[in-house]
């Protein structure tokens, strides 16, 4: 988890390299020519993608005398970009979706998630995990394997609770909890695992977000969102926004800042993690079938 996340380190070095542009009053096809590479090529390092050039970016960095200091930070920024993580290999199998969080939660300082109808994925148990991957198996590719994505997420989960690990703060919507999205067993299961979690690992904050709860504003979330805060110099931070077919990454301020005030006031009217636990508990219990009784 220490490794800053190759994805959010590629978009900080393209807006860097076209900050730098706009200080210096050059233009990407003048500097692309100076440099000697096309200039298609810089526009790929602006925005961020994959593997940015290392002899690009240092001729940048000559050709616009970039002072020590700043030169050093976007020569660390390119070289992380060029990382593969251990997500990479396998990505098809556990999911291109699922590959792109791992590759985010990378290097980061804290976790912050709003689940508005499911238990986030980094709490979800491995029985929960394989029933929701294979409810809807048209969502992945051909090569995509339901006990790979387990695994994978798994490790995850093990990264984040690790020693060092992020801290991790979850607001989930009390719509995830009711609603049965697997088995009543493996549902009642899944409720108690996340109350677990939370005894065992003071790092792990969860509050449930009641239906009745008046959010500030009459606020209302439009869809579960994960923010990233990195331990990177710059001190980056990224938004991932789930949709039913992909998803949205924002890495640029101005786009942070509206999840991060909605966030704030999730948690306002959200229960208190205590009182959170409790509803939790009940609702585990209510759902484990007892003795001569069927759900």
């Amino acid at each position: 988890m220490n490794r800053p996340s190759p994805y959010v380190r590629r978009r900080w070095l393209g807006r860097e390299i076209r900050r730098l542009r706009e200080e210096h009053g050059v233009t990407g096809e003048s500097i692309a020519r100076a440099v000697g590479f096309p200039r298609q090529q810089l526009s790929a390092l602006e925005n961020g993608h994959l593997g940015p050039d290392i002899d690009l970016v240092s001729g940048i960095c000559d050709y616009l005398a970039v002072g020590v200091n700043r030169r050093t930070a976007i020569m660390d920024a390119a070289a992380d970009g060029w990382a593969r993580g251990w997500w990479a290999a396998d990505a098809e199998r556990m999911g291109i979706r699922q590959a792109i969080y791992a590759d985010l939660e990378s290097g980061t300082r804290t976790i912050v998630e709003y689940a508005m109808t499911l238990i986030p994925g980094l709490l979800q148990t491995p029985a929960f995990a394989d029933a929701r991957l294979r409810s809807d198996p048209a969502r992945h590719g051909d090569r995509f394997d339901p006990a790979a994505a387990v695994t994978a997420r798994t490790r995850r989960q093990s990264q984040v609770l690790a020693a060092g690990g992020p801290r991790y703060d979850a607001v989930i919507d009390e719509i995830a909890i009711r609603r049965r999205a697997a088995d009543p067993a493996v549902v009642a299961e899944q409720l108690q695992h996340v109350v677990t979690v939370c005894v065992n690992h003071p790092s792990v904050t969860v509050q449930v977000l009641p239906l009745e709860a008046s959010i500030r504003g009459h606020s209302a979330p439009r869809s579960a969102y994960s923010i990233y805060r990195y331990r990177d110099p710059q001190g980056l931070q990224a938004v991932a926004v789930d949709t039913l077919t992909h998803d949205v990454i924002h890495t640029e301020p101005g786009e942070l800042a509206p999840y991060l005030n909605l966030h704030s006031r999730l948690k306002a009217a959200a229960l208190s993690p205590e009182s959170s636990i409790r509803l939790l508990r009940a609702a585990a219990e209510n759902l484990t079938p007892t003795e001569g009784v069927s759900v």
